[in-house]
């Protein structure tokens, strides 16, 4: 009986790392569901992870981040990063399994000498493909919703 119960302890304290990179996690609070695989954690946050031959980083105030889903939901002055792509915005919203993060709330991008603001987008780091939604300005010139941008070329796509 102690060992099928040490088992159960055993494989839902490993699941976690097994079903996503496991992140560099610092917040001034923390708490961990083992259950739920739910770190919630709370001040200064700051979660990065491997992506596909990249880091993904993002910081703020308070985030959660599903181990078991592949996902982090995060909210208050957002940062979200790739090597040098840099999104700002007020809540986050990151699924691992479709490749995709949507931005909500003054968003802003900013890589090399661009600066893109917006109402909210996405991004697909799978496609590599931005998308601007609401009040887009590129490097302050109004442009139309649904701007698309590929950070792979570094280009506009009509």
């Amino acid at each position: 009986m102690r060992k099928i119960i040490f088992s159960i302890i055993l494989t839902i304290i490993i699941l976690p790392s097994i079903c996503f990179a496991e992140p560099i996690i610092k917040s001034d609070s923390r708490t961990f569901d083992i259950i739920k695989g739910v770190y919630d954690l709370r001040g200064n946050v700051f979660v990065q992870f491997p992506v596909h031959g990249s880091n993904m980083t993002i910081t703020g105030d308070m985030t959660k981040v599903y181990m078991y889903q592949q996902e982090v939901h995060g909210s208050g002055n957002i940062t979200l990063s790739f090597d040098n792509m840099k999104f700002s915005c007020d809540k986050v919203d990151v699924y691992s399994n479709q490749r995709i993060a949507y931005l909500e709330g003054n968003m802003n991008f900013n890589s090399n000498d661009l600066n893109i603001t917006s109402d909210s987008g996405s991004y697909n780091w799978k496609t590599k493909i931005a998308i601007f939604n609401g009040n887009v300005k590129v490097n302050g010139e109004s442009k139309p919703d649904n701007t698309k941008y590929n950070m792979e070329t570094q280009s506009f796509i009509e």
